[in-house]
């Protein structure tokens, strides 16, 4: 059996298994000490029955990012032991709203939700969790990894982790992992290994002109552990109007997607309910895209929305109820709550682009344009508010009208008579 050589060293066959398995080694322990002390995380890692939290939030696709406050409790495991029942309570303004929601395990992603705070546990889906898109508990991505994945819009940034860094927030100071992606802007997400949710986050429209707006921003206010209810539980839910009268739990909807008449633009759509009643509000949700690719949206768009009448008449319209000029939607998207106010059988919207711009400044027209929207009207289910049109023509069937008319007739012909009958002499 013949030795080795390598270099100026004579190496015994036995020996060369001998390296080959040293080699080896020195190439895995990289490898087996990233995986002993790799640090993974997705959102709702570690959450628990008892632990709360409290945000400050914005979203753009919610009156173009007012700032609202979302707090949830997880109160106890679902009876199938798949989810978690939480108490929700949102602060928007002057609007109370609390309810139940169901978080799922997977992910913290509301399965259910009660109709009142539908609206604000999307919000919380959008924000607060929107890092679930690319971790999950059967997807956990490690800190050590720069690329988590891809933002969706075309030309998406890379999202990952960039650094560590201290963030203070108002619910405390944290040594977070900041999860990053550039899309003309930095928008950052801090995350700390050991928390269910992000701490902090600001990330920035996707548009194609101007300064993009926030997308969403949200801070931590307060967090911790109870057992029974805490303090900030202790609201009640606001009157909601028409709420004793209109129905809550119609998820019926209308969409579509309408070319202005001038080509400027798509403006998609989204209404719910489909079949309004009078005097009920209609939740909608406008889209304005690029007739050339319906995904991108178009920042900066005045507009209003107008009521008219058959013939085609101007009779309302939603800015000037608000006492504006225009409405705004600074990234191409917005929400809006209408109280159906005119009668059925249908009510004739219009949906006008004056232009983009800044808000509150002169719209550039050269992107203006209209869609007509015709949205199916019930008639009111109770007392209408204080100035609601009530010009509503009762639909009387045939044979009432007959009755009605063989009685006048009967009427006069009794009149008739009783008068001459008056003039006879016995």
């Amino acid at each position: 059996m013949k030795d080795l050589t390598i270099g100026f060293f004579l190496i015994h066959p036995m020996q060369k298994y001998f390296l080959l398995a040293f080699f080896v080694g020195l190439f895995l322990i990289p490898l087996g000490l990233h995986s002993a002390f790799a640090e993974t995380w997705y959102p709702g890692e570690g959450l628990k029955v008892g632990d709360y939290y409290r945000y400050n939030t914005c979203f753009t696709d919610w009156h173009n990012c007012t700032p609202i406050e979302l707090d949830f409790w997880i109160q106890n495991k679902t009876s199938d032991g798949s989810g978690y029942n939480v108490q929700f309570l949102a602060i928007d303004g002057s609007n109370i709203q609390k309810g139940h929601t169901v978080f799922g395990t997977v992910s913290p992603d509301p399965t259910y939700s009660d109709p009142n705070i539908a609206d604000y546990t999307n919000v919380y889906r959008n924000t607060i969790i929107w890092l679930d898109a690319f971790a999950t508990s059967e997807s956990p991505k490690d800190f050590g990894y720069p690329a988590w994945g891809r933002t969706g819009s075309v030309g998406g940034g890379t999202v990952g982790p960039k650094d560590q860094e201290q963030v203070t927030v108002q619910g405390g100071t944290y040594k977070a992992w900041v999860i990053f992606f550039h899309k003309g802007v930095d928008n950052k997400i801090w995350v700390v290994p050991n928390m269910p949710f992000p701490v902090k986050g600001i990330v920035y429209a996707d548009v194609t002109q101007g300064q993009p707006p926030p997308q969403y921003v949200f801070e931590l206010l307060e967090t911790g552990n109870s057992q029974t209810p805490p303090a900030f539980l202790n609201r009640s839910s606001s009157a909601i109007a028409g709420s004793g009268i209109c129905p809550t739990d119609d998820t019926s909807a209308v969409h579509d997607s309408i070319n202005t008449d001038t080509s400027s633009m798509i403006i998609e759509y989204r209404y719910t309910p489909a079949v309004p009643h009078q005097g009920c509000p209609v939740q909608w949700s406008l889209y304005f895209e690029h007739y050339y690719d319906p995904g991108q949206k178009i920042g900066n768009i005045q507009y209003d929305i107008y009521t008219v009448d058959d013939q085609g008449k101007k009779i309302g319209s939603v800015t000037e109820d608000l006492g504006k000029s225009t409405l705004f939607a600074p990234a191409g998207t917005d929400f809006r709550t209408i109280i159906i106010n005119q009668p059925p059988p249908t009510t004739h919207y219009v949906i006008y682009v004056a232009g983009t711009g800044p808000e509150n400044t002169v719209p550039n027209p050269i992107l203006y344009g209209l869609i007509k929207v015709d949205v199916k009207t019930e008639p009111p289910l109770g007392p209408l508010p204080t100035g609601t049109p009530t010009n509503i023509v009762p639909e009387f069937p045939v044979s009432a009208i007959m009755i009605m008319a063989l009685v006048v007739s009967m009427v006069i012909l009794f009149t008739r008579f009783k008068t001459n009958f008056s003039n006879l002499k016995f």
